[in-house]
């Protein structure tokens, strides 16, 4: 038996809508912000009913119970016709979006992988799933309302997502000599998160290992006036231990 095409749905960066027939979704189809937000919020819950009361309090927080309610289900429906298909179904009382593929999904199920991979040693399947997954990352999530608390967390907890999945990444290059590459993801991870002591480390040995010891110096000094400025602490012993073998070297 043939399987039933996939919406494809991609909220990572501007939206993007595939209906099952592989036509693309004008975004004045939807009508409005909300309903957009709406199918992001299902979208992001893999598979998983949502309650009704926790979609209306993230999309219509100010607005009376018995309008936000009606409001959600105006949203649904446009989304169906919008769509062709009863994509948003009630299931175990929420809502529920199936039959899609969402990018942030397969990027977090990608993400988790990697982890595990790293975890076994397995540097070739990570590098691989990385890169693969790096390639899903088009930019970070955006929403309608994009400075709203449920927005906001979304996108945070993709970035440190990610943030992850480069230091794994990294260490892994690192272990298969691939230092060209360690360096980029290093740098990535170093970007996403200036606090990260141990994507400056990866930064410090790809430097290190490509002939770069200036460079890898000042990456640690760099990290250490970030730390004395915005925590008042100094780098793990760890860390320093890098940079004194970086400096014995450099005089030897």
């Amino acid at each position: 038996m043939n399987e039933q095409p996939l919406i494809r749905i991609c909220v990572l960066g501007e939206l993007q809508v595939w209906r099952q027939d592989g036509s693309a979704v004008a975004i004045d189809e939807w009508r409005t912000g909300k309903t957009r937000d709406l199918l992001r919020l299902l979208a992001l819950s893999a598979g998983h009913p949502v309650l009704p009361s926790r979609l209306v309090e993230k999309l219509w927080p100010d607005v009376a119970e018995e309008r936000r309610r009606n409001s959600l289900r105006t949203a649904a429906s446009q989304i169906r016709r919008t769509m062709g298909t009863n994509c948003v179904v009630r299931q175990a009382d929420g809502l529920v979006l199936r039959d899609a593929w969402v990018d942030a999904v397969q990027f977090l199920e990608d993400a988790r992988k990697v982890h595990v991979f790293a975890r076994e040693a397995q540097h070739e399947q990570v590098l691989a799933l990385t890169r693969s997954a790096e390639q899903i990352y088009r930019d970070d999530f955006r929403a309608y309302d994009q400075d709203s608390a449920w927005a906001r967390a979304e996108r945070e907890h993709l970035q440190r997502t990610r943030h992850e999945m480069l230091c794994d990444a990294a260490a892994a290059a690192l272990e298969l000599g691939h230092f060209r590459e360690a360096l980029d993801l290093a740098a990535d991870a170093v970007r996403l998160d200036r606090g990260s002591e141990t994507a400056h480390r990866s930064l410090m040995r790809a430097h290190a290992e490509l002939g770069e010891i200036g460079s890898a110096l000042r990456v640690f000094e760099s990290y250490r006036a970030h730390l004395a400025e915005e925590l008042g602490a100094d780098p793990s012993p760890q860390t320093r231990e890098l940079h004194l073998h970086l400096l014995r070297g450099l005089g030897a």
